[in-house]
């Protein structure tokens, strides 16, 4: 079957409006979407702490070459990158808190929603900044 033939089919589908049990997978097509975001911010922390690595700098190699110390570029670097791992983990872990909740019975469930909140709390007093 041709791809795009089998978007159209999708697409009228979908346009046709969901009802009865289709409805809530709709409702949760958009929640998931807020998932799949929070997954693709976490992997772009991910990569941007792996290009701060400061072995993956050769401007660095070539400033201890010419004799100047680059000690302090490779600390902030590092630190840099200790703070992009931590921010990876904690979206990721949102995500997955997400997906728990949306399982759990979504944001409609009171304790489900309730403890959503909870690890999110939790999450932000982990973070530099967060509430002490």
């Amino acid at each position: 079957m041709d791809e795009a033939a089998g978007r159209d089919e999708q697409d009228d589908i979908e346009s046709s409006g969901p009802s009865g049990a289709d409805a809530g997978k709709d409702r949760n097509a958009g929640h998931s979407d807020f998932g799949e975001l929070l997954r693709s911010h976490s992997a772009g922390w991910r990569l941007l702490a792996e290009r701060m690595h400061p072995d993956q700098q050769p401007a660095l190699e070539r400033l201890d070459e010419i004799g100047m110390d680059s000690a302090l570029l490779r600390d902030a670097l590092d630190g840099f990158r200790q703070q992009a791992l931590l921010i990876h983990s904690a979206v990721s872990a949102q995500a997955r808190a997400y997906e728990e909740m949306l399982e759990a019975g979504g944001p409609d469930d009171p304790e489900a929603y309730e403890n959503y909140c909870r690890t999110i709390e939790f999450l932000h007093e982990l973070l530099p900044g967060g509430k002490h």
